[in-house]
């Protein structure tokens, strides 16, 4: 990637009217719209024509290390996003379907002085979310750096969504349940890993975070309300005796000509990742 500014390259698509809605639809992606919601509010990213238009890919931000207040995230050696505060998500940013290092810093640390990096190939259309998180063991100037492709798509299997995401240095192994439930929704989830899609029934109440196994609660997450057809994401961040979870929910709506119709999910699969 060139060493300019990613202003720079948008101004160029800009000025080539790259940037114009375009028509043609590829039915077989099936993603409308998409809705997130975070802590600090809603954004609409628009449906995969678009971005199959430009040649694009949806790409957010998660801060989820303790140490890094404010986060600049780069890409190859341009700057993509900046002043991303701990615990926030950002919105989906449209960036070109290209090859990226993904590096994250701290305010004023050039991109070959990052704190960290991971390198992912952006499939046009696709919605990705790169994590900034703690490196267990390692001094708080270093971090890990996870991208994950989102995976998102309409469904109406009359099922939620959900991806359970362990970002917390040194708290071990990890499940998330429902408050009064036996049964853990995701169990014994390492660090630096997330668990997949798994399909869930509708519900209402508190989400727990407990060490695997155990009975004592590390995180709650409460007025949780489960929707059918939403996909929502817990990132459990902080350390040991101060953990806490950041959420994120997306709805996806049906790609434009489909006439409502979604994409039917198996019921009795969990949707998996590489």
């Amino acid at each position: 990637m060139a060493t300019h500014d990613m202003t720079r390259i948008w101004t160029g698509l800009l000025a080539s009217g790259a940037l114009l809605l375009g028509t043609a639809c590829d039915k077989t992606k099936d993603t409308g719209a998409v809705t997130s919601t975070t802590s600090t509010g809603t954004t609409t990213t628009p449906a995969t024509e678009v971005a199959e238009a430009h040649g694009t890919a949806w790409v957010r931000v998660v801060n989820a290390d303790p140490s890094l207040k404010s986060a600049v995230v780069y890409a190859g050696d341009s700057t993509a996003f900046t002043g991303v505060a701990y615990k926030e998500a950002t919105s989906f940013k449209e960036m070109p379907d290209d090859r990226f290092d993904f590096k994250v810093a701290a305010p004023g640390q050039k991109p070959d002085s990052a704190m960290g990096d991971n390198h992912e190939k952006l499939a046009t259309g696709s919605h990705y979310t790169v994590i900034a998180f703690a490196d267990e063991g390692s001094p708080a100037s270093k971090a890990n750096v996870r991208v994950l492709n989102d995976d998102l798509q309409p469904m109406t299997n009359g099922k939620a969504r959900i991806r359970f995401i362990n970002t917390a240095a040194n708290a071990g192994e990890l499940d998330l349940l429902a408050r009064g439930q036996k049964d853990a929704i995701f169990e014994g989830v390492n660090f630096r890993n997330e668990a997949g899609w798994k399909d869930v029934d509708p519900m209402s109440g508190t989400l727990i975070v407990r060490p695997q196994h155990k009975t004592n609660v590390v995180a709650t997450i409460p007025n949780v309300k489960l929707e059918a057809g939403r996909s929502y994401t817990y990132i459990v961040t902080g350390k040991p005796g101060a953990l806490s979870v950041i959420k994120v929910t997306d709805d996806v709506a049906p790609a434009p000509g489909d006439s409502g119709s979604m994409h039917k999910m198996d019921m009795n699969k969990d949707s998996t990742r590489k």
